[in-house]
């Protein structure tokens, strides 16, 4: 699917192009073009126009006003210079020191308004009122309230930020009150002023006008008189307000409600006539309500290969259960989170394709992550990373080729035995992201989500799958509209590198204009050192773009929830955190790795509490952030000698063993240690893994987001759930319970898995180990006879080498091939002994593997399932990866009753 560019981007283009266009003109299409959105290029046709020699000073001051707007409102240029370039524009047509222009002065407010919006510093918004109370000081009906109106928003928003500045310190805050009444003063004068134009000689210019309807029914709102607002509202009918001035009035509304109740007052709110005049006004929509007053919904999937994948699958199932999911606007997928939720938009774009927004229900989410949870995880289970070498024809393909990967393969490969399995009837042909938008069948036709979400209920999600440019070090981004390098991730404060601007997919090199979704997906999970780099050459002049896993700048995908306006964040984060290692190795090697270990979890880190900060500003109104080591305790460890050790009871072990969530800690612990790769997952670990991220999500989300989603138990059989009873024993450890310890005691492995769990293949090992022992010393034995021919055939293999090392290189440019002798001789042995060794571990090893980690083995072993209920809190140290099973300390067997006080039933 081509996107068309409407007429007023055409023109905008020609004008950019060289065709002439004077200054009005100019004004007049970049005010179509806002309307459009298109800021971008509103900005550049305003630069433009400027360049004119203009005789008329208003005309000149128009145009720099409507440039400073198009500019701060650009999302095409990073935050900080947006801001200060549109404060500049301003300040050089009209001093922002001694301006009374009060569309001057209302720009400048709204400019520090956003920018506290953004960046979260108290010091914008105390500005930003600055200027619009100056504004306000030149006379409401000068400009019919524009600015006294915003004037009272924000101190609203300073007061309920004293508010609860105050309350959280158990007391009340005085200047909060003296806002709140400053706000209601300017309200009241708004009202009595717009109501004495409607009486004079104006009243015929500011009835057609809707922000004059607006800014009066606003001050009612924010007054709490709101069947006077509900009346001037309906104003809309008469006037055919376009919609986007419209939503623009409805997401005022919601925020001043927002700010006037309290952001952490959701109940209140919902039962209030505030709720009711929203409801009549969007006409008894209360998805759009609750968009306008919670914000948009933006869902990040980290990396960590196949075991976050898995993980998430738990997390995706209890938003289905909760109905978050239809709220779901931009989600944000790194790596191994990107086949996830690559393989999961699929199956949301069919929903949404095949049935109207009053259609979709909450089991239609349902049954997505069930076909998800099945499908997924039998993709798994075909040994991705394992296939890459099965084929001899792709094996030489690789190596021989310059345009040909193994990073390339594995995009294949997901398409093939992943996203396949969407049975969307496109499941045969080749996936391109230009070709993955979601039409809706009730959407207005080249639906938008950005423009036409608001009012669903089912929203259609941005797909953003997160990638790493190697030649800036930027977060690059692939969706179904655009790729390239986002602006807003970007700040010129600390970053001096150019940026890859991101272009639509019509507008990109004709070779680029087709994107795989298989490539894109690889390219976000290609981790440096195991897979190769994409390389996108001629894309941009004298550049070629190498992109890595998306996790090297950003391994949650938070940076794009932001970057897309979000104001809720679910972020599902199975990511390899950083272990503790009681002797770190001294190899330069080593050290560099775990260096590079410490770099990533400080990044993530930092990520985490700038999110928090946010949080705490209300600039985001909810954060739910689960992790593979949550409720894993961090124990100081005693010197030696030490006087005042840690109390030896807590260092010893656990009182009890269950986290927040409901899942024995030394289980969670060997989750967080499972291998981050691309080969086959038994059933039980994967279950493990998403009954993990379920049981996280059903405990995290009603303590981290109000406003949103049903409450209760668990309400579906989920597969996965069958493996929770022995993930939460703590009256003794049963038979089930010891054997799957056993099986995630190996799943951190990447290799040998099988000869780890099978006595049979123990024995084998032991056995081959004995013989060749056996061989080694029978040589040495017998060293004197075979010395003079071990000799001599170490000479000739010693020479050979020599001779292929030395002229390998040049016997290769004799014959005019791209690699050397050496690496033809690799390629032999990859392409052929390569595509043998991954069949015999395919169909043998992995095979014995996937029989060992079944359900039906553990179910064997007597397993009962029983409901969860919530675990005690506890404390106590987390056993390292290593650890072997441990046996419960003595208050863990406990009798019958006590073993129900602690939230658990009889075994």
């Amino acid at each position: 699917m081509e996107i068309q560019d409407s007429i007023n981007v055409a023109q905008a283009k020609n004008v950019l192009r060289g065709q002439g266009l004077n200054a009005k003109s100019s004004l007049s299409l970049a005010k179509r073009l806002k309307e459009e959105k298109e800021f971008s290029y509103a900005r550049q046709i305003l630069a433009k126009a400027r360049q004119e020699e203009l005789d008329d000073p208003a005309l000149r001051l128009k145009l720099a006003q409507q440039q400073a707007l198009c500019t701060y409102k650009d999302p095409n240029l990073p935050a900080d210079e947006r801001f200060d370039e549109g404060r500049r524009i301003l300040n050089e047509a009209d001093s922002l020191e001694t301006s009374v222009n009060q569309e001057t002065l209302g720009l400048a407010g709204a400019i520090f308004k956003y920018r506290w919006e953004v960046f979260g510093q108290m010091a914008n918004l105390e500005r930003s009122l600055t200027y619009y109370t100056r504004g306000y000081q030149q006379g409401i009906k000068n400009d019919w309230g524009y600015t006294a109106i915003n004037a009272a928003f924000v101190l609203d928003v300073l007061a309920a930020l004293e508010t609860a500045s105050a309350r959280s310190a158990g007391g009340t805050s005085e200047s909060a009150r003296i806002r709140k009444q400053q706000a209601e003063e300017i309200r009241r004068r708004i009202i009595q002023e717009l109501n004495d134009l409607l009486q004079s000689t104006a009243k015929a210019q500011v009835e057609g006008s809707w922000w004059f309807w607006a800014t009066l029914a606003e001050a009612h709102f924010g007054l709490g008189e709101y069947k006077d607002a509900l009346k001037y509202l309906g104003k809309r009918a008469e006037l055919k307000v376009p919609e986007w001035e419209f939503e623009s009035t409805a997401r005022q509304a919601a925020a001043l409600a927002r700010w006037q109740f309290g952001p952490d007052k959701t109940d209140e709110f919902e039962s209030s006539e505030a709720w009711q005049v929203l409801r009549t006004l969007l006409g008894d929509n209360e998805a759009a309500v609750r968009q306008a007053f919670f914000g948009k919904i933006g869902l990040a999937l980290s990396g960590g290969g196949f075991r976050a994948s898995l993980f998430h699958i738990g997390v995706l199932a209890r938003l289905a259960e909760l109905d978050v999911l239809r709220s779901v606007e931009v989600l944000s997928c790194v790596s191994g989170g990107s086949i996830v939720g690559a393989h999961y938009y699929l199956e949301v774009r069919k929903l949404l394709k095949s049935k109207s927004d009053h259609e979709v229900t909450r089991q239609d989410y349902i049954d997505v992550v069930k076909r998800i949870e099945k499908d997924f995880l039998a993709g798994v289970q075909r040994n991705i990373r394992t296939r890459v070498a099965l084929s001899i024809v792709a094996n030489w393909k690789m190596i021989f080729s310059r345009d040909y990967s193994r990073t390339e393969r594995i995009g294949e490969l997901y398409e093939k035995e992943i996203f396949s399995r969407v049975g969307d009837q496109e499941e045969q042909a080749p996936r391109y992201l230009n070709q993955l938008f979601i039409q809706p069948p009730d959407g207005p036709p080249g639906f938008a989500p950005k423009t036409h979400n608001w009012k669903r209920s089912a929203k259609v999600p941005i797909l953003v799958l997160n990638a790493t440019t190697l030649n800036t070090g930027h977060n690059w981004q692939f969706t179904a509209s655009w790729m390239g390098e986002p602006p807003t991730c970007i700040s010129s404060e600390v970053d001096g590198n150019y940026r890859l601007r991101r272009m639509y997919y019509q507008e990109a090199p004709e070779r680029y204009r087709d994107v795989r979704l298989g490539l894109a997906v690889a390219a976000s999970s290609c981790v440096p050192g195991l897979f190769e780099p994409i390389v996108l050459p001629e894309l941009y002049p004298e550049e070629t773009v190498r992109l890595v896993d998306g996790g090297v700048h950003d391994n949650q995908g938070i940076a794009s929830l932001l970057e897309q306006d979000c104001t809720v964040l679910l972020v599902s984060d199975a990511s390899g955190q950083m272990g503790t290692i009681e002797n770190p190795s001294s190899g330069p090697i080593s050290a560099l790795l775990r260096s590079n270990g410490i770099s990533m979890s400080r990044v993530r880190e930092t990520e985490y509490l700038d999110v928090d900060a946010r949080r705490r500003s209300s600039l985001l109104r909810g954060v739910m952030f689960i992790h593979l080591k949550k409720d894993l305790d961090v124990i100081p460890k005693n010197w030696i000698g030490c006087e005042d050790p840690e109390d030896p009871a807590r260092q010893k072990g656990w009182q009890y063993p269950l986290t927040t969530y409901g899942i024995r800690k030394d289980i969670q612990a060997k989750l967080a240690c499972v291998r981050t790769d691309l080969d086959s997952f038994c059933d039980l670990e994967a279950y493990a893994l998403m009954c993990s991220g379920y049981m996280m999500t059903q405990s995290e989300f009603p303590n981290s987001i109000s406003g949103f989603g049903i409450s209760g138990p668990p309400v579906e059989s989920w597969d996965f759930l069958k493996v929770l009873a022995p993930m939460q024993r703590i009256s003794g450890i049963d038979k089930a319970h010891h054997y799957l310890m056993k099986v995630l005691l190996v799943a951190q492995h990447s290799a040998f898995k099988i000869w780890r769990l099978s006595p049979q293949l123990k024995i084998v090992s032991w056995i081959i180990g004995v013989l060749a022992a056996v061989e080694l010393t029978l040589a040495c034995w017998h060293w004197r006879s075979a010395s003079l021919v071990t000799l001599g055939a170490l000479g000739v293999t010693l020479a050979m080498v020599s001779v292929g090392w030395i002229f390998g290189k040049t016997i290769g440019r004799v014959v005019r091939y791209h690699d050397t002798l050496r690496q033809i001789a690799i390629g032999v042995v990859m392409g052929i002994l390569g595509s043998l060794l991954a069949r015999l571990h395919i169909h043998v090893f992995d095979k014995g593997f996937l029989a060992w980690g079944r359900m039906d083995r553990l179910s064997a072993l007597g397993l009962r399932e029983r409901p969860y209920s919530q675990p005690p809190q506890s404390t106590g140290q987390a056993p390292s990866c290593s650890q072997e099973p441990i046996q419960p300390s003595e208050p863990e067997k406990a009798s019958p009753a006590s073993s129900k006080k602690a939230g658990v039933g009889k075994d």
